[in-house]
């Protein structure tokens, strides 16, 4: 048995092989197995995530401190070497 990996969209069903693949169109009998993202399950898992992080700053002492410029500005990391 050989095996050949590939990423495809599927549209109503069916699954466009690629090009370099085609030679498995033509009386080829294949098992398929499907991995894929579920982008509502990430999404969920992710607010989840942030609801924890609420929670656990609400119980705590300490204040967030971070701000969007904070967060995103890594020039100094770059410069300390950290990037």
């Amino acid at each position: 048995m050989y095996a050949v990996k590939f990423q495809a969209p599927i549209t109503k069903g069916m699954v466009q092989i690629p090009k370099r693949y085609r030679q498995l169109q033509e009386n080829t009998r294949a098992t398929f197995v499907v991995m894929y993202e579920n982008d509502t399950d990430r999404r969920l898992d992710t607010q989840a995530n942030i609801d924890e992080f609420e929670r656990l700053v609400s119980q705590s002492d300490n204040k967030k401190t971070a701000t969007m410029s904070i967060a995103t500005n890594i020039d100094d990391m770059v410069l300390d070497g950290i990037l």
